[in-house]
């Protein structure tokens, strides 16, 4: 896992140019954009909703499931769904599902004859090799982000090379990443729930780092949307607790920030995580280029967070629940349910 993060800037950057290439004969849809997965890959749009409203796209960031079972597709649809593998059963169902309904399908895989290109009518293979892939993902998540995000910007005619200087300036952002999460993890009681907390794009963000904590090791955190928690949520909260909230927009910040502070004197740890400063310079403030800086940086700051968390308290990231009691037993319930 920290072989990857520290990987991620150098391979992000040198997919950017095959990436741009491969993107680049697939049209613009006319009509309705949806795109989507499991798991991390559907986070993944969904983190970038900041980013594709800064461009001018409306898309519709969804799950597998909800296209392959609760959508209703017209003409002139279209709908990116994105595994690594290229065969994750309920996104091949949802390709087939909205193919056969007229949709125009996007595959974004590592798959090149994988069960999901074969389904879709575009396929962006992403031209890297998943150093691993029995920890919390990390890079393979971020690649997509990328993918999408290039795909985005081929879309209304932009170029990609102000992402060349976003990537460069990951690995100071890494840094301070490791920095905050070190602090963070110091306070915080392996005996306690872990909330992450967001709101609009941040949700997204705050459910992948979640996941990194389920991946980790089954550790019990739960992502939740920043308002919502203080409805009900709230009363699951105890003292060995910690709660996180992520916040890259002003309302976010503001009601982040006021959450934090108010279950500070409760919980064992609370604190915002925030995206680095970015240095104006060419990035208009409210931009894309800010929107997709403020991602990738906060999204280094969940990772780290779990990296952290899994050094501190001596999580085997490799094995199911980190080595701990039943890790077995989830892990053949979870492949055999996949499978189906």
């Amino acid at each position: 896992m920290r072989r990857e993060i520290a990987a991620q800037a150098g391979i992000l950057a040198d997919c950017l140019e095959p990436l741009s290439a491969r993107i680049g004969g697939i049209a613009r849809p006319e009509g309705w954009i949806m795109a989507g997965g499991c798991g991390d890959s559907a986070f993944a749009p969904a983190a970038l909703k900041g980013f594709f409203d800064a461009i001018g796209i409306q898309l519709e960031a969804t799950t597998s499931m909800q296209l392959a079972g609760f959508t209703r597709y017209i003409a002139g649809d279209a709908v990116v769904l994105s595994s690594i593998s290229g065969n994750t059963r309920r996104t091949v169902e949802a390709a087939h599902v909205a193919r056969a309904s007229g949709a125009h399908v996007v595959a974004v895989t590592c798959g090149k004859t994988s069960a999901l290109a074969k389904e879709a009518d575009d396929v962006v293979v992403l031209p890297f090799t998943p150093i691993s892939r029995v920890t919390p993902h990390t890079l393979d998540y971020l690649v997509t982000v990328e993918a999408l995000a290039v795909m985005g910007l081929h879309w209304i005619g932009e170029g990609t090379d102000p992402l060349i200087e976003l990537f460069a300036l990951m690995p100071r952002w890494s840094e301070a990443a490791r920095d905050f999460a070190e602090d963070a993890v110091s306070a915080m009681d392996p005996a306690g729930k872990i909330f992450l907390l967001g709101g609009g794009p941040d949700l997204a963000t705050a459910g992948y780092g979640a996941a990194k904590f389920h991946e980790a090791g089954g550790i019990p955190a739960i992502a939740a949307e920043t308002e919502n928690f203080i409805h009900g949520m709230n009363f699951m909260a105890e003292p060995p607790d910690s709660l996180f909230a992520i916040a890259t927009a002003p309302l976010s910040i503001r009601r982040g920030a006021e959450v934090a502070a108010n279950f500070r004197s409760f919980l064992t740890s609370t604190a915002l995580i925030e995206p680095e400063p970015l240095d104006r310079g060419p990035f208009e403030p409210g931009g894309w280029q800010s929107a997709l800086a403020a991602l990738l940086s906060t999204t280094l700051k969940v990772q780290h967070l779990c990296l952290a968390y899994a050094d501190r308290f001596g999580l085997d990231v490799t094995a199911p629940r980190a080595g701990r009691d039943f890790g077995a037993q989830h892990a053949e319930i979870q492949a055999r349910i996949m499978a189906m």
